[in-house]
C-alpha cells in the first residue's frame, strides 16, 4: 500500500487529507493540519495527443509506446495516441499490434485511439493532410479488429455521415465534429439524439457568426462536451472563458505533434514538414498552426495562471475528459478510484505520478 497526505483537489471541492492506495483508493483521511505542503490531484487525460519527442502515432507501435512514456512523465496517465487523415493502408500499419500491447496493460497510460478523421471535409483541412474522404463503414470496422477507438473526430455534413454516427453510438464510440464547415442546423440534429464533442474548439470548423451560425455556434448554444488547447496559442484567454462559461464539461487536451519536448528547427512527421520555433509550431514556411507542442503539465499550469481555480484546472484536465469518455473511476480522488494519481508542489511542479498505484519516474 502507499500513503502520501496534502491538499487533495477535486473538480468539485479541495481538503487536506491523506490517501492510502494501491491500484485502487482504499482510504481517505481528512485531516486538521499536514506537515507537508502539497497537492494532490487526479492523473491528466489527455484525449489528442500526436506524438512527442520525434515520434507520432502514425509511424506505429514503437514511436506510440515512446511518445506515450514522454507524455506519462509529464503526468498524463491517461491517453489517447491520435491518427493523422490519411489512407486506410497507412492507419493500419500506424496501428497495428495496438491492442496486443495496450488492451489489458496497466503499465502503460495508453487507453484507446483518437481517429482524427479521415471522415473530415477537404475545406477544412487545417493541417490535416488531404487524404480526407467520404465516411465508410469498412473503414472503422477494420480499425476496430486492432485498436481500441475511443473517438473519431468527423465531419457532419459528408455524404454517408449519418449512417457512421448511429455505427459509431451503437459501438459506444465517441464522436465528435471537427474539421467541419456543417451549418448550426447539421450540429443540433445529431446533437439532439447523441452525445456529441467537438475537436480543437474553435479552430478548423465554421464559426460563430451571426447570421450564418455554424459548429462553433451549436458548441457554444448547446455543447455539453468539447475539447480545447490551451496554448494560448490556438485559442486566446478570453475565448478560452467564454467557452468555460458556455460548456458545462470543456476540457483541454494537447494536440501535441512529434516536436514537442523537441529544441527549434525543422522536422518533417509523415509527410508534414513544419517549424517548430518557441512555443508553436506551423506548417513549414506558413503561420498556419500545425498541432501544438504542449504537454498535459504546462496546460494545467496556463489554466491556472489564467487565473482557473485549481478546481477547474482539476475539471479541465481530469475529470471532465473522463466523464466524456464514461470512464467513472478516472478523473478524480475517491474511494476505489483507479490510483492515477499527481502530486505536485506549492509552484504547481510535478514531484511525483502514480499509474494504477504504481510510482513512476518522471
Amino acid at each position: 500500500m502507499n500513503k502520501i497526505s496534502g491538499k487533495i483537489i477535486n473538480y468539485n471541492e479541495s481538503f487536506l487529507g491523506e490517501i492510502i492506495f494501491d491500484n485502487n483508493i482504499k482510504n481517505i483521511s481528512k485531516l486538521l493540519d499536514i506537515k507537508d505542503e502539497q497537492y494532490i490531484i487526479p492523473g491528466f487525460i489527455d484525449l489528442h495527443c500526436h506524438g512527442a519527442m520525434g515520434h507520432d502515432t502514425m509511424m506505429g507501435l514503437q514511436s506510440i509506446k515512446k511518445m506515450a512514456d514522454y507524455h506519462l512523465s509529464k503526468g498524463s496517465t491517461t491517453l489517447l495516441p491520435t491518427t493523422l487523415t490519411n489512407t486506410y493502408e497507412n492507419t493500419e500499419y500506424a496501428l497495428k499490434g495496438f491492442n496486443s500491447e495496450f488492451l489489458f496493460n496497466k503499465l502503460s497510460n495508453v487507453m484507446g485511439v483518437h481517429l482524427e478523421g479521415p471522415f473530415i471535409n477537404k475545406n477544412k483541412l487545417g493541417a490535416q493532410p488531404s487524404y480526407s474522404q467520404k465516411p465508410n463503414l469498412e473503414f472503422i470496422n477494420e480499425i476496430k479488429k486492432i485498436a481500441n477507438i475511443k473517438v473519431v473526430t468527423l465531419a457532419p455534413e459528408l455524404e454517408g455521415a449519418d449512417e457512421l454516427i448511429n455505427y459509431l453510438v451503437e459501438e459506444n464510440i465517441n464522436i465528435q465534429i471537427g474539421h467541419s464547415i456543417a451549418d448550426y442546423n447539421c450540429c443540433k440534429k445529431i446533437m439532439n439524439k447523441n452525445k456529441i464533442g467537438f475537436t480543437h474548439l474553435y479552430n478548423a470548423m465554421s464559426g460563430n457568426d451571426h447570421r450564418n451560425p455554424g459548429v462553433l455556434s451549436a458548441a457554444l448554444e448547446i455543447g455539453e462536451y468539447a475539447e480545447i488547447i490551451c496554448d494560448l496559442n490556438h485559442v486566446s484567454e478570453s475565448a478560452i472563458k467564454i467557452a468555460k462559461k458556455c460548456i458545462k464539461k470543456l476540457y483541454a487536451v494537447t494536440d501535441a505533434i512529434g516536436a514537442t519536448g523537441m529544441a527549434n528547427g525543422f522536422y518533417d512527421f509523415v509527410g508534414i514538414s513544419i517549424e517548430k520555433k518557441e512555443n508553436i509550431s506551423v506548417l513549414k514556411n506558413t503561420s498556419t498552426l500545425a498541432g501544438s507542442i504542449m504537454n498535459m503539465h504546462s496546460t494545467f499550469k496556463n489554466l491556472c495562471n489564467i487565473n482557473f481555480t485549481l478546481e477547474e484546472a482539476v475539471s479541465m484536465t481530469s475529470y471532465n475528459a473522463a466523464q466524456y469518455i464514461n470512464e467513472k473511476k478516472l478523473g478524480i480522488i475517491s474511494l476505489e478510484a483507479i490510483s492515477n494519481i499527481l502530486v505536485l508542489d506549492k509552484e504547481l511542479n510535478l514531484k511525483e505520478i502514480y499509474l494504477n498505484g504504481k510510482k513512476i519516474d518522471s
